[in-house]
C-alpha cells in the first residue's frame, strides 16, 4: 500500500494525474462540495485560537489545497502545510496563490496552535491480518499481486485485535506513529481530525475489514486492479487515535459525527438562508451542503475527533 500510493515515480499520490475533486479522476472530499465547509472549519479553528495569543494551523496532507483556501479566505491564520508529495504541493501552490502559506517537511517543535487534517489518516498504509486457528496471520502480497498469509511481522498485542476466526482487519501502525508525533510537536493546542471510520467495536465487527479502492468516482472492491491508478484506503480506527493520543498527552475533548460537528457550527443557518433564495447557484449550494450532513451518508460516515494539550 505504501508503494502503490507513495512511490516517487508511479505512486497514486505522487504522479502528475489529478485524483481529487469533482473534476478529479477518482474521488472528492467534503471541501470539494462547497466552500461553506471550509468556512465552518475556520469558525471552529477561530474558537480554538481565541484561547491563545498566537496560533498556528498545521494541515496534514492538504489535497488540492481547496480546503486551506476556503479556511484562509474566512480567517487569515498563520498556516503551514505538511505534504510529502511534490506533485500535490505544486497543485496546492496553484490553488493557494495569493495566500501566505508555508510548506514544511515535518511537524515543527514547540507548536502552539492546531494540527488539523481532513481525510489524512484513511490514506496511510496499513497492515492486514487474519485470524487462523486462533492466531493472527499477516496478509502479504506475493508475485503477481497474489495474497499470501505469512507469519506476523509486526509487534502488536494480539489480544488488542478482537476479530473472530477467519475474519480479517487492518492495523495502522503509521496512524499510531503520527499521533505520537502530533503529541510531541504540540506545546499547547489542539489536534482536529476529520475522516471516515469507527470506534473499536464497530471497526473490528466487519468480517473482511475496511479496505476499499476508488476509480473514476466509483467504489472498487479489488485493491489490485489498476495498480497506481486507483486510490486505496482503509477506514480509520478512531479508538486507536484516541489511545495513541492519550499516550502522547493528548486529552480527547470530543468525538462526534460530521453532521453534528457542522450543525454545532451553524450549517443549518446557511441551509436556511439558501433555501429562501431561488437562484440557480443557491439551489446548487443548498444540495451540496445537505450532502455534508446527510444521515446514512457523509454526515454519519465521517467523524470528527478533537484533542487538546494544554
Amino acid at each position: 500500500m505504501e508503494a502503490v500510493l507513495y512511490h516517487p515515480r508511479f505512486g497514486y499520490y505522487t504522479s502528475d494525474r489529478n485524483p481529487i475533486g469533482k473534476e478529479g479522476a477518482d474521488f472528492y472530499t467534503s471541501s470539494d462540495l462547497d466552500p461553506g465547509f471550509g468556512r465552518l472549519v475556520a469558525r471552529k479553528l477561530s474558537e480554538l485560537a481565541a484561547e491563545f495569543e498566537s496560533f498556528t494551523v498545521v494541515e496534514l496532507g492538504a489535497g488540492t489545497g481547496a480546503l486551506a483556501r476556503d479556511i484562509l479566505a474566512a480567517h487569515p491564520f498563520t498556516y503551514r502545510i505538511l505534504e510529502r508529495s511534490a506533485a500535490m504541493r505544486e497543485r496546492q501552490r496553484q490553488t493557494l496563490g495569493g495566500f501566505d502559506v508555508e510548506w514544511i517537511d515535518e511537524l515543527p517543535a514547540g507548536l502552539t496552535g492546531c494540527v488539523f487534517s481532513n481525510e489524512f489518516f484513511d490514506a496511510l498504509p496499513a497492515h492486514r491480518v487474519v485470524r487462523r486457528s486462533g492466531m493472527l496471520r499477516e496478509i502479504c502480497v506475493g508475485e503477481g499481486f497474489r495474497e499470501v498469509e505469512c507469519d506476523l511481522k509486526i509487534e502488536i498485542d494480539e489480544n488488542d485485535i478482537p476479530i473472530a476466526e477467519g475474519h480479517s482487519t487492518e492495523i495502522n501502525l503509521d496512524a499510531r506513529q503520527w499521533m505520537a508525533r502530533i503529541g510531541a510537536c504540540l506545546q499547547r493546542g489542539y489536534h482536529l481530525a476529520i475522516d471516515y471510520g469507527y470506534l473499536r467495536r464497530e471497526f473490528y465487527a466487519r468480517p473482511s475489514g475496511t479496505v476499499m479502492s476508488y476509480w473514476r468516482h466509483q467504489a472498487v472492491e479489488d485493491p489490485y486492479a489498476r495498480i497506481g491508478e486507483q486510490d486505496i484506503t482503509t477506514h480509520v480506527n478512531f479508538s486507536d487515535l484516541i489511545d495513541a493520543g492519550a499516550a502522547a498527552s493528548l486529552e480527547t475533548v470530543s468525538f462526534t459525527s460530521q453532521m453534528q460537528f457542522l450543525i454545532d457550527l451553524g450549517i443549518l443557518d446557511e441551509i436556511g438562508r439558501l433555501s429562501a433564495a431561488s437562484d440557480a447557484d443557491s439551489i446548487r449550494r443548498l444540495q451540496a451542503l445537505k450532502k455534508l450532513i446527510l444521515p446514512g451518508g457523509m454526515g454519519e460516515r465521517f467523524k470528527v475527533l478533537l484533542q487538546r494539550k494544554l
